[in-house]
């Protein structure tokens, strides 16, 4: 069987790209994204965490300004009734071995640019203030420049929350 000159091509470039060292995708990195996760520990006698019935009942509250004044919106945990909506979503991800987490949206979506949000989880009876969201890219360097993030930190209830390395978890 013949090989077609498309298939030839494909070789070449591959075999060129092992021989030069290069492995990097052709494609630009995500945004950077800052994320918090709900701590799990329910069991402990301290029991700071969550349920998954009370992350459930969780939202999000955007706000245009830093000192949570001027509302924006709201954005509510997806239901089998909203989940094909266009409107912005709350989504919570479960990740197998991993605590309940989600992305603090603090990127320009839908003609929103949020500056401070207020996470509510009303069956906890708690409220997380979240402002000052940093999130920074530097260059990359060699033959991949990829950009890397290198600044990931947002402040939750007035305390500096870094989260680079490890998605922080917020507690009761």
């Amino acid at each position: 069987m013949r090989a077609t000159p498309t298939i030839f091509t494909f070789a070449l470039a591959a075999g060129l790209a092992a021989l030069t060292g290069c492995s990097c995708g052709y494609n630009e990195p995500p945004p950077p994204q800052f994320m918090l996760a709900f701590s799990p520990d329910t069991l402990t006698s301290a029991g700071v965490g969550f349920r998954r019935v009370e992350i459930r009942s969780a939202y999000l509250v955007r706000y245009d300004d830093a000192n949570l004044q001027t509302m924006l919106d709201t954005l509510r945990q997806p239901t089998p009734a909203t989940a094909k909506s266009t409107t912005a979503l709350f989504p919570v991800y479960y990740m197998k071995d991993q605590p309940a987490q989600f992305v603090v949206p603090a990127f320009v979506r839908q003609n929103v640019n949020a500056r401070s949000f207020r996470l509510v989880v009303p069956l906890a009876n708690r409220s997380y203030d979240i402002t000052n969201v940093v999130l920074e890219q530097t260059a990359g360097s060699g033959r991949c420049s990829a950009p890397r993030v290198s600044r990931k930190e947002a402040t939750v209830n007035g305390q500096r929350r870094d989260a680079l390395n490890q998605v922080p978890q917020l507690t009761k």
